[in-house]
Formats: C-alpha cells, sequence, structure tokens
C-alpha cells in the first residue's frame, strides 16, 4: 500500500492535472462570458485534456504504455481542431478538410497497430512529425489571416505569434527526445506538455483582454459619438438663433460627419428636383470624385474639388447616384474589391481605399446624400463606423427638415403654426412602416390628443435576429417636445446596432445625453425591450413608464413586468435595471401610454387596463393588425364623443414560430 502512494505522489501525471485545473479555473472564473464568442471551444478542450490525462494514468497503471502515444494523438489532433474551428468562425472557411482528417486518421491506425505489434522506438518518430505538421497546419491558415481579407482579426493576428512558435518548439523539442522516451519521458510530461495547456490558458486570457479592450474601447466611440452629435445640437441650435442660411449649416454638418468617422473628407450632394441630378453644397477634407474624371484634372487637388462642385450627378448613375435612387445606405469596405469604384482604386489623387455614402430624407423622399471616405489603406471603415455614419446621417435629415421648418416659423412669425411644425418634426420620427418578420408579428398605433403627441415609438432591427420595441411619453407639447424625441430617438438609433449593448445601457446613455440639457419639465418616460427570435428571450427595461403587459397563449392569462427608475432626464447618475423572461409561441405583448387605459368617456369614467386585457384575451387569435383595429374600436366605443385629453399609443407584438 505504501508503494502505491508513493507511485501516485511521484507521479508526473500531477504536474498536468495542476496546469488543467488552472485552465479549467480560468474559463469559469471569466468575466466576459456573454461576450467571449470562444470560451465553450476552451471548454470543450479543458474536458479532453482532463479526460485523455486519466485515460493516459489508467494505461500507465494497466503496464499498457504502448497505447498511450495513440492517446496523445487523439488529444493534439482535438487541440488543433478546436483553433482550426475558431479560424472557421471569423473567416467562414473550412480548415477540416477530408485530406487533414485522413492523414491523422492513418498516423492514429498506424500507432494503434505499432502498440499491438511493438514496433521499434524510431517508429515513433512518425506520430511526432504529424503532430507537428498539424501544428504546423494551423500556423500557416493563421498566418493567411490580415485585416484585409478577415473582419475582427485583430485578436487572431495579435496571438497567433505566441501560440503557434511556442507550441511547435515544444513538439519539435519532444520529437528530439524520442530515443529517451519521447511523450512518456519525465520532463516531457512534468514540463513541456503542462507548459502547453497554460499556453492554451494563455491564449484564452489573451482572448478576455483583447475582447475587454474592445468593449472599453467601443463604450470611449459611443462617448465620443454622443459628444458630437450634442455639439452638434447646440451648433444647429445657434444656427437657428442667429438665421444662418442653409450652406453655413450644411457645411458644419459635413466638418461633424468627418470628426466623427475619422474620415479624410466629405461632401453632402442636395438632389436637384428639376434636373433629376446631384449637386455638391459642401465639401470638407479630401473628397475626390467617386467617378472618373480627366486625366488633366487629377493634376492638383484644389482643381478635382472644383471639378467636383461643378459636375452634376444624375440619379442612378456613380455610388453617389445610386444611393439617392435607391435610398439606401452603401458601404464599401475596400475600393479594390468593388468595381463601382474602379476609378478610385489605382494609387493616384482619385484614390479612396473605403467609402461611406447614406441618404438623406424626408419621409420617404431622398433629398440628399452624405458621403465620407477614408484615402488611407491602413484604414478601412468598419461595419460599426458605416452604422454611425448612418444614425449621423439619420439625424442630419431630421436636423436640416427641422431647420427648414423651423426657418419658416420664423420668416412668418405665426406662433400658431407651431403645432402643426411640432407634428411634421414627430411625423418624420415614427416608423414609416411595421417592418415584416417571419417570426414575429407587429402593429402599432399612435393618436395625437390635440394635433402634436407627446408619444413616440420605435421598431428597429438592432442586430441579425434581435429587435427593439420602445414607447416614450414625453412630458409637454409643442417644438420643444418634439425635439426632446428627436434626441431621444437619435441616441437610440446610435447605440441600439452596438453588439453588447443591453436595454438597460441604452436607457443609461440616452438619460446621460438628456439630463441637464433640457428643462426640468421636459422629461420622458420610456418603456424599452428587445426580443431574440432564435432564443425567444425578452430583455425589458423601464424609465417609470407603464409596465409591459405579457399575455401568455397557453395560459390564457396576462403578466405584468417592470422594473424601478425614474423618468428621463431628471437625474444623470441615475442607473437603470432590466429583467428578462422567455416568449412562446403565441404569446402576446403590449407596450402603451396612459392615453389607452385612462381614455374617459363622457361622465369621465376611465377605459381602464382590465378593459384592454380583456380585449387581447377575447381576440387573441387574431393577428396584430386585426387586434390593433379592435382596441381602437373597443376605445372609441367607451369613450363616445368625449374630448380626449391625452395622446394614445401603443404596439403589439406576437410570437408566431
Amino acid at each position: 500500500m505504501a508503494q502505491f502512494f508513493q507511485t501516485i505522489l511521484v507521479n508526473p501525471l500531477w504536474a498536468k492535472w495542476i496546469a488543467v485545473f488552472a485552465f479549467y479555473l480560468f474559463t469559469r472564473n471569466l468575466s466576459l462570458e456573454r461576450s467571449l464568442l470562444v470560451l465553450d471551444d476552451f471548454r470543450r478542450l479543458v474536458l479532453v485534456l482532463f479526460f485523455s490525462d486519466a485515460l493516459w494514468a489508467i494505461l500507465g497503471f494497466s503496464g499498457l504504455l504502448a497505447f498511450q502515444l495513440p492517446l496523445m494523438i487523439l488529444q493534439q489532433v482535438f487541440a488543433t481542431g478546436v483553433y482550426l474551428s475558431i479560424l472557421t468562425r471569423y473567416t467562414k472557411q473550412n480548415y477540416l478538410s477530408l485530406a487533414f482528417l485522413l492523414v491523422n486518421a492513418v498516423v492514429f491506425l498506424a500507432a494503434l497497430a505499432a502498440a499491438f505489434l511493438s514496433f521499434p522506438w524510431y517508429a515513433n518518430y512518425l506520430d511526432s512529425m504529424v503532430i507537428i505538421f498539424d501544428w504546423a497546419y494551423v500556423g500557416y491558415n493563421y498566418y493567411q489571416v490580415s485585416q484585409y481579407n478577415t473582419p475582427k482579426s485583430g485578436v487572431l493576428i495579435a496571438a497567433r505569434g505566441t501560440l503557434i512558435k511556442l507550441t511547435i518548439t515544444i513538439q519539435v523539442i519532444i520529437a528530439v527526445l524520442i530515443p529517451w522516451g519521447g511523450y512518456q519521458n519525465l520532463a516531457v510530461q512534468t514540463l513541456l506538455i503542462p507548459i502547453t495547456y497554460l499556453v492554451n490558458g494563455w491564449v484564452l486570457s489573451f482572448w478576455e483582454r483583447w475582447n475587454y479592450k474592445k468593449i472599453v474601447h467601443q463604450q470611449n466611440v459611443v462617448k465620443k459619438d454622443l459628444a458630437a452629435q450634442y455639439d452638434f445640437m447646440t451648433k444647429i441650435g445657434t444656427a437657428i438663433t442667429e438665421k444662418l442660411d442653409i450652406d453655413q449649416v450644411l457645411d458644419f454638418v459635413v466638418k461633424s460627419a468627418v470628426k466623427v468617422a475619422s474620415a479624410d473628407g466629405g461632401a453632402i450632394f442636395l438632389v436637384d428636383e428639376f434636373d433629376d441630378v446631384l449637386r455638391v453644397k459642401a465639401v470638407e477634407g479630401d473628397f475626390p470624385p467617386p467617378y472618373e474624371v480627366p486625366e488633366k484634372v487629377k493634376l492638383k487637388i484644389a482643381t478635382l474639388t472644383n471639378y467636383l462642385t461643378a459636375t452634376p450627378i444624375p440619379l442612378g448613375k456613380t455610388v453617389v447616384g445610386e444611393c439617392a435612387a435607391s435610398g439606401k445606405t452603401l458601404y464599401i469596405r475596400d475600393s479594390k474589391n468593388d468595381p463601382r469604384m474602379v476609378h478610385n482604386s489605382r494609387l493616384d489623387q482619385l484614390f479612396v481605399s473605403s467609402i461611406v455614402l447614406t441618404p438623406l430624407m424626408q419621409g420617404k423622399k431622398v433629398f440628399g446624400v452624405l458621403a465620407v471616405v477614408s484615402k488611407k489603406s491602413t484604414h478601412l471603415f468598419t461595419k460599426e463606423q458605416m452604422e454611425q455614419i448612418k444614425t449621423f446621417g439619420d439625424y442630419t435629415s431630421l436636423t436640416i427638415n427641422s431647420l427648414y421648418t423651423y426657418l419658416q416659423l420664423l420668416e412668418k412669425q405665426e406662433m400658431e403654426r407651431e403645432v402643426g411644425i411640432a407634428a411634421e418634426i414627430q411625423g418624420q420620427l415614427l416608423p414609416s412602416h411595421v417592418p415584416q418578420i417571419a417570426s414575429i408579428s407587429l402593429a402599432a398605433y399612435s393618436l395625437p390628443a390635440k394635433g402634436v403627441s407627446g408619444d413616440y415609438y420605435d421598431i428597429i432591427n438592432i442586430r441579425k435576429g434581435q429587435v427593439l420595441l420602445t414607447v416614450c411619453d414625453v412630458a409637454g407639447k409643442g417644438v420643444p417636445a418634439s425635439l426632446v424625441m428627436v434626441m431621444i430617438r437619435t441616441i437610440i438609433h446610435l447605440v441600439a446596432h452596438q453588439p453588447t449593448m443591453t436595454v438597460s445601457r441604452i436607457l443609461d446613455i440616452v438619460n446621460w445625453g438628456i439630463a441637464g440639457r433640457i428643462s426640468l419639465d421636459r422629461f420622458a418616460t420610456v418603456a424599452m425591450l428587445t426580443y431574440d427570435f432564435s432564443s425567444h428571450r425578452l430583455e425589458y427595461s423601464n424609465a417609470a413608464h407603464h409596465p409591459l403587459l405579457v399575455f401568455r397563449a397557453e395560459s390564457q392569462t396576462f403578466e405584468s413586468f417592470d422594473t424601478e427608475g425614474i423618468p428621463i432626464g431628471l437625474e444623470r447618475k441615475t442607473r437603470y435595471t432590466q429583467i428578462n423572461t422567455t416568449l412562446n409561441i403565441g404569446d402576446i405583448l403590449i407596450l402603451y401610454t396612459d392615453g389607452i387605459i385612462e381614455a374617459m368617456d363622457e361622465r369621465g369614467n376611465q377605459y381602464t387596463l382590465e378593459s384592454l386585457q380583456k380585449v387581447i384575451q377575447e381576440h387573441s387569435g387574431e393577428p396584430p393588425e386585426k387586434l390593433k383595429k379592435l382596441i381602437i374600436a373597443d376605445v372609441d366605443r367607451f369613450v363616445g364623443k368625449a374630448k380626449q385629453h391625452d395622446d394614445q399609443t401603443f404596439v403589439l407584438m406576437r410570437v408566431e414560430h
């Protein structure tokens, strides 16, 4: 018995298990689990390392030492497979080819045959060479990755050197030690193999640190963008006060866009409706014409700028005309890979490495295009920057539309027009149509009590497979309330697409941006949720609005969800919380304002939440669009001819599959 315990204590297995246990503890204690996509891969690797080492020990105690080498081959093949699957997730290419799998299968079977037939020790060189080949294959494919062919490849490029060089070096040392036992050598088992385990842990820790830096960077970018937006709002307000003309405002817009995107140049093109062309109205920095120009024009930047401003672009022609004609944002990450940019891909004065163009719209009508370019080969616009420019263009559209309306108001000096102006601003805020989504059905309704509503709702496809719904009730009426809605909507659209953003975090940012910049009588209550189509997971946060109402189809009952929080705009340091739930097929949710449940009849009786629930329950099988009409009809029947004093807004969503 004493000899048995002594054998266990001097066994090199302890060094490997200590390394595996340290690797396991690190995977367990990661602080960024939800956003670290490779974590599950490394957890599987930990399990394989643990159980393969346990089996290694069992084979050793059983005297079956010859079968330990085939086990090691399987372990190393799985480890290389983990790194190849991670690479596939980034590049969308399959690296576990049939040839790769066949070579390793043949070597594994040869190792088993060697164990059964007692081949000479030098036969182990073949097994070791194949393991080195596997890691060299991993290294080759990792070193093919660059920022030009693989999005978000920075972490792969930064981690590959240490991983590949150290792992292959250790495998070469093990191959050199084959005459002295190779993988079964005591030094290999107690030192080199544990080091390879810790290398895997280092790679995972590197991934976490990189991911954390990325999140911090995204937060800083959001703060920077918000600061630029707030500065823009302030300058536009000054422009209105000082009665600056539209050209001066456009100059400021394009300067702000170039600053936000860290671009080399930008331009604003406005539609000339009489000639169906686009004309340049503002240029900032180095913005070459995104089309072919005469050779002599290329000689000087000033000549290029003059040619750009003097040459109209027909709608539908060039990328600028295409953006205006389609009414959609164009994102060309690398001009060398897009035939539309063939005239801007050569290294001359026209060179553009990356370009983003977004339409400026009034309702469904395009009245211009905002474009920014990068001329540095090392700086290609990311999708996040594209979303930022898209949001900036969206806000610019609202601002210019509002500015036109403001100037109209200032010229006529008719205060009676304020209601119409605010209604026009608000009409540009609400979605022009309800999105058609296969997994869910949606319907929305908003009716102002006095021409201008203090209510606002939005439906946003924030990421693939996720939708955001929000309902907002701004205190006050008229243009000031509408401008508060503009600010809220702009911030939501700016930050909602960020990959790590949650509903509570969005409310934090909206509140941070609004509080202190508006008077205390311009606060707003906001209810917000996101829904994931694949997981059926709903996240909800509330800033002093009415609770979320959910009708459960299976039990035919209602559930109410709420979180604590004060209205947006009152206290800048407020932090909002969120709750989660899961929806099932047939479940219906409704976000609503108090104008629905507090609608009054001629005797002063309120419609009540119970009446709303009754309509939903009795007609839960109807599509949301028809259910919306039934709710409206029931409210109208209840109030009769009584005049309403509050806006009525609600959004319906039903889970279809």
